[in-house]
């Protein structure tokens, strides 16, 4: 099948999932017929009413920010993988989500109520810390790159324990439930704070598609051919950081989704990056409202973390690339 129709079908099921995060929750149970109903004309009824505060305060904001971040994550994961050439690599390997978390921590120990920004700004940092280190070696010793991320996040999570223990008991539920991801309470302020950035990010990959393509070759021979492979692996690294730090502002810690993505979009849609890039976005919209989806229906009573379920899961992907790479 040539790509086009896969990545259709993959379109398709992609709204589907889509539809029935909307429609199934805990609370109430939206049928499709409603949904319609008050997408079209309003609410009508006051048990209409009562679904319409439902869908347009609670469901809707909170699917669309777990499709956003999806997009976000693969982005940034399929970014990485091509700039790396590692089939292992992926956002939080830069230590963003440990500066987003440190940045988040540190805001609520100095008596913040909203940690959005200073969690942005947390990611930021250590993006620039980590190109700062390496800013003369990154094309000819990408590896080191990764193991500044690494360091740097091992000292960030170092620091966020510290500020940690200085809270009452009573708070470190919550601190801990967002620090391992999560779409709960999440309003349309964080859906416009991820949403633009999963759109430009989108075109912004595309545009680069050919010559991440030319670099899977190698970067003397991408130089050979035209690309500034400097230029492209910097800027790569840079809006690979920028996503995954909105992402981590907004909902907390979310792993292995940019690592899952990529790989199975080049398995439904093909490896050139034309059609493995919208194919990934798709992916992580997915991985992100299904494991939100499972996250607030399937515990009786209760509410997991998303980052528990897609850890699971990333955990078992990554244990089989390494057989398989093996």
């Amino acid at each position: 099948m040539k790509p086009a129709p896969r990545l259709a079908i993959l379109g398709g099921a992609t709204a589907a999932l889509l539809v029935t995060a909307v429609c199934v929750g805990p609370t109430h149970l939206l049928d499709f017929s409603r949904l319609v109903e008050l997408m079209m004309a309003g609410p009508s009824t006051p048990a209409l009413e009562k679904t319409s505060i439902v869908l347009w305060e609670l469901r809707l904001p909170r699917v669309l920010l777990a499709a956003a971040a999806g997009i976000n994550l693969a982005l940034g994961g399929i970014l990485l993988q091509a700039i790396f050439r590692n089939p292992l690599a992926e956002p939080y390997l830069l230590g963003l989500s440990s500066g987003g978390a440190l940045g988040a921590v540190a805001a609520l120990a100095a008596g913040a109520t909203a940690v959005v920004w200073p969690a942005l700004a947390g990611s930021l940092l250590m993006a620039c810390l980590v190109l700062l280190l390496c800013r003369r070696r990154i094309a000819s010793d990408l590896p080191s790159l990764l193991l500044a991320g690494v360091a740097l996040g091992a000292l960030a999570q170092a620091f966020t324990t510290a500020l940690i223990l200085r809270f009452d008991p009573g708070a470190l539920r919550s601190i801990l439930f967002w620090l391992m991801g999560s779409f709960a309470g999440r309003g349309w302020s964080e859906v416009w704070l991820v949403a633009p950035g999963a759109v430009i990010g989108f075109f912004l990959v595309m545009i680069l598609h050919r010559p991440l393509d030319l670099l899977a070759l190698g970067s003397e021979s991408a130089h050979h051919l035209g690309v500034r492979v400097l230029l492209l692996q910097t800027g790569g690294i840079a809006l690979a950081a920028v996503l995954a730090a909105l992402t981590v502002a907004a909902c907390g810690t979310i792993g292995f989704v940019g690592l899952m993505a990529p790989h199975i979009a080049r398995r439904l849609a093909g490896a050139p990056h034309a059609v493995s890039v919208p194919a990934a976005a798709m992916v992580g919209a997915m991985l992100t409202v299904g494991a939100d989806l499972a996250a607030r229906s399937l515990p009786a009573g209760t509410e997991l973390p998303v980052g528990v379920i897609t850890g699971a899961l990333g955990c078992a992907f990554f244990l089989a690339l390494l057989v398989q790479k093996r």
